[in-house]
């Protein structure tokens, strides 16, 4: 519903957060068109949530999956071993950054499906400064705009992805048009 509203329709049931498709929050457009690599990096390559449940994909490739469990760095049985469980699991610490994820996953350049058990502090970030800022430029292309925020013109507001990182950080629709 693409009209002004609190965040969920009015006299509807739904509760926030909510699931809803992925267009609603992201230019898929954007994302497929690709943005120059030199500007903004690598491309970022995506399938549908679902992707794992469609008969097309071969079994080879749904049963090539190593479980990611997320811990704590610090506490008792969070290591990683050189090799994977007979399980297909291993335990990674949260916060780990782009070296520890090179050099663990690199042995494992063989399994087609790495699943996490969580993405909330899974990735600290890039050691190159450049890599980064290209990363962090693309990703901001990714995102669409809210509609709309009632009595305001214009009534938009831009999804940040990195809202999270601004401590006291307020959702303000844009002052002008431009």
């Amino acid at each position: 519903m693409w009209f002004a509203h609190p965040g969920i329709l009015e006299g509807t049931l739904t509760k926030q957060p909510f699931v809803c498709p992925m267009d609603h929050l992201f230019e898929i457009h954007t994302m497929l068109h690709g943005l120059s690599e030199e500007e903004f990096g690598p491309q970022i390559h995506f399938r549908e949530y679902s992707f794992l449940q469609n008969p097309s994909v071969p079994k080879h490739v749904k049963e090539s999956l190593l479980n990611v469990q997320l811990c704590d760095a610090h506490s008792k049985g969070c290591n990683i071993s050189n090799e994977t469980t007979s399980r297909g699991f291993i335990q990674f610490p949260r916060n780990s950054t782009e070296q520890m994820y090179m050099q663990v996953f690199s042995q494992y350049k063989d399994i087609k499906v790495l699943h996490f058990s969580s993405m909330a502090n899974a990735f600290q970030g890039f050691s190159d400064e450049a890599r980064e800022a290209k990363f962090r430029n693309r990703v901001k292309r990714y995102v669409g705009i809210w509609c709309c925020v009632e009595n305001r013109d214009p009534g938009h507001i831009y999804y940040d992805m990195y809202w999270d990182e601004k401590p006291g950080w307020k959702p303000e629709p844009p002052r002008t048009k431009n």
